[in-house]
């Protein structure tokens, strides 16, 4: 079974990500929480640092590359460091 999800929509108006899975689970992701744990190692770093990473609280998602395994997901502060395996945002609402 592929980890991809089958269907990936970005929600401008409610800044959400929604994915579904070919298991059937359905995940509904604030842009905000996906900046608040983008896998970058800069922002990997602050976490394990216990630093609070800072964004704007109206942050939304600017752009989704296709990056094979994953997607990076480009934020409108500018910060686009973050490719988020498909295994890490399955983890993300566990």
């Amino acid at each position: 079974m592929s980890l991809e999800p089958i269907q990936i929509k970005v929600d401008v108006e409610q800044q959400r990500l929604l994915l579904s899975w070919q298991d059937g689970q359905q995940q509904d992701l604030s842009h905000a929480q996906l900046r608040a744990n983008c896998p970058c190692g800069y922002c990997r770093s602050n976490r394990l640092r216990q630093w609070e990473i800072q964004y704007p609280a109206d942050v939304a998602i600017s752009a989704i590359y296709s990056q094979g395994y994953g997607i990076q997901i480009c934020f409108s502060d500018g910060h686009d460091k973050g490719i988020f395996p498909w295994s890490y945002l399955r983890e993300i609402m566990q």
